[in-house]
């Protein structure tokens, strides 16, 4: 090979290792300063959801041990239930799917539990009125253990699992009882499989009528937007992609790392993603730090970038996109919180 080949494959090389990458700056578009709030029993409330003018919340730990929580637009609790068992009417560690309108026409909502392996339909209309009003099925092997659950369609389910990752996210095919896993895209490889998983710890919230999902990542101030074929629409970053510090102690990612999108909001006009922006010990004090909420369209444009004083966790959103509801932790009465109203 002649010098200038050589010069030139050198130069290329240098031109990929010097491009920049695009940076979207944040630029707070409200500050928010008002809001309503009530104090509530702390229940460890993992996700919730908005439908027909109810909140609802599934608490982790309960002293009432219940699982699931009825509140107004007032804050007022309405009711409450959900027994520790095993059969379809019971639970054992569930969540609601991120996109919970898709069965909104049916007055349907959408549950998994992770620990029994099933997929459960809660009635609103029989609530309190018939002792059936949750039914369920099992899951097929395929999806043991999966968890941040989009159902597409009748056929398509994506998603992650807490087992095996092996890639961004997953796309399964009832029809074909068929799993297609989303490599890896971000720059960051790692041998070790529980550090790459760590790495890329992402939550997914999609829209079945749009098609589109968005990714966003736990330890990377990234989200990427995809088609639910998996393509790659659009990426975002918020900050230089740095690579995270590994923990010492044990095999995996150290918290000592910022962490940045930790839930996600799903909504037919918008997507809510919450950014914490600070790491696990900030996120445990006993002190109010800030976050933000980044509301994005289903075509990657950033519409709004709420700034709430103090952090909360977690985000559900009204159908109309002009409520916020969450909770915050009461630092002076830990066996207290209160559940939070902010007008968007």
């Amino acid at each position: 090979i002649d010098m200038k080949k050589i010069i030139f494959i050198c130069f290329i090389f240098l031109f990929i290792a010097c491009e920049e990458e695009e940076i979207t700056s944040l630029e707070v578009t409200r500050n928010i300063q008002t809001f309503c709030k009530a104090q509530i029993q702390a229940k460890c409330f993992s996700n919730g959801i908005y439908r027909d003018s109810i909140l609802f919340f599934i608490a982790e730990c309960s002293p009432e041990e219940k699982y699931i929580y009825m509140y107004n637009d007032s804050l007022q609790p309405t009711c409450s239930f959900g027994e520790k068992g095993r059969l379809f009417s019971e639970f054992n560690m569930p969540f609601f799917y991120r996109n919970s309108q898709l069965h909104k026409q049916d007055s349907i909502i959408q549950i998994y539990d992770i620990n029994l392996l099933q997929e459960k339909y809660m009635n609103l209309n029989l609530i309190n009125r018939k002792l059936d009003f949750i039914d369920g099925r099992y899951f097929p092997p395929q999806l043991y253990f999966s968890e941040n659950l989009n159902q597409i369609d009748n056929n398509t389910l994506v998603g992650n699992s807490i087992e095996t990752q092996n890639g961004i996210f997953f796309i399964y095919k009832y029809d074909s009882d068929s799993i297609t896993w989303i490599k890896y895209n971000t720059g960051f490889n790692f041998k070790n499989p529980q550090i790459q998983y760590d790495v890329h710890k992402n939550i997914i919230c999609a829209n079945p009528s749009k098609r589109v999902l968005y990714a966003g990542y736990r330890f990377l101030d990234l989200i990427q937007l995809y088609d639910v074929d998996g393509k790659l629409l659009k990426k975002i970053q918020f900050s230089k992609l740095k690579k995270p510090l590994l923990e010492k102690r044990y095999t995996g990612v150290s918290y000592d790392n910022p962490i940045y999108t930790i839930d996600m909001y799903a909504t037919s006009r918008y997507c809510y993603l919450l950014r914490a922006n600070m790491t696990m010990e900030q996120l445990n004090d006993d002190k109010d730090h800030p976050c933000q909420i980044i509301v994005m369209d289903w075509e990657g444009n950033i519409k709004d970038v709420l700034q709430i004083p103090f952090f909360i966790m977690p985000i559900v959103i009204d159908e109309n996109n002009t409520t916020l509801f969450s909770i915050i932790s009461n630092h002076k009465d830990p066996e207290n919180a209160y559940l939070v109203k902010i007008n968007i």
